[in-house]
């Protein structure tokens, strides 16, 4: 498969942020990649793109595809990337992903926390701290990112992107993220 020069660009980035500096990314429509240190999340051994030590798990598009009716989120690579950086699991599915892998290793546990799922103050300040020292991030502007997205969910080993794939560690990560959410939700109804 030839992949597209943006789609390249993705794989092998001229350099890597690190997650505290991504207000550093433009404000414009685009792809993303994040890169974490090789062994630092228990995910299925691969031939991953690397670069700089790290191992390319996941890429995201800001904004999404437009819907079949032509609306199109105001969402774009800044944003994005502080709320994979910074905010909570409730607004990233990336960082529900991450605390769901690392739960026993950080102590999280996924609660309702300000009437959001998150894993609560410590449990996310936990969880930034370890993106901050174990993860990096690339991105690539591009005007219509969801064909880039495409592109490289289609042609690159990527384990934390499941949407699609029904591979056994796919198939597990899916059932735990939606197994936690649905725990907090019951709690959450409880007297």
């Amino acid at each position: 498969m030839t992949l597209s020069l943006r789609a390249q660009q993705v794989l092998c980035p001229l350099s890597l942020t690190s997650p505290g500096d991504v207000r550093t990314a433009p404000r414009e429509k685009g792809v993303y990649a994040w890169w974490f240190t090789r062994g630092a999340l228990a995910v299925p051994a691969r031939e991953y793109a690397m670069t700089d030590g790290r191992e390319l798990l996941y890429v995201g598009i800001a904004p999404r595809r437009p819907s079949a009716a032509g609306q199109e989120s105001k969402s774009r690579l800044r944003a994005r990337l502080l709320t994979h950086a910074t905010k909570d699991a409730s607004r990233s599915t990336l960082r529900l992903t991450l605390g769901s892998l690392l739960s026993d290793q950080l102590g999280l546990e996924l609660g309702m926390h300000a009437g959001r799922a998150s894993w609560g103050p410590r449990g996310e300040g936990d969880l930034t701290s370890w993106i901050g020292e174990h993860a990096r991030v690339s991105w690539a502007v591009d005007e219509e990112p969801w064909l880039i997205e495409d592109e490289l969910l289609a042609g690159a080993p990527l384990a934390l992107n499941v949407d699609g794939r029904g591979d056994a560690f796919a198939v597990s990560l899916s059932a735990r993220r939606r197994e936690l959410r649905r725990a907090v939700r019951e709690a959450a109804r409880r007297p």
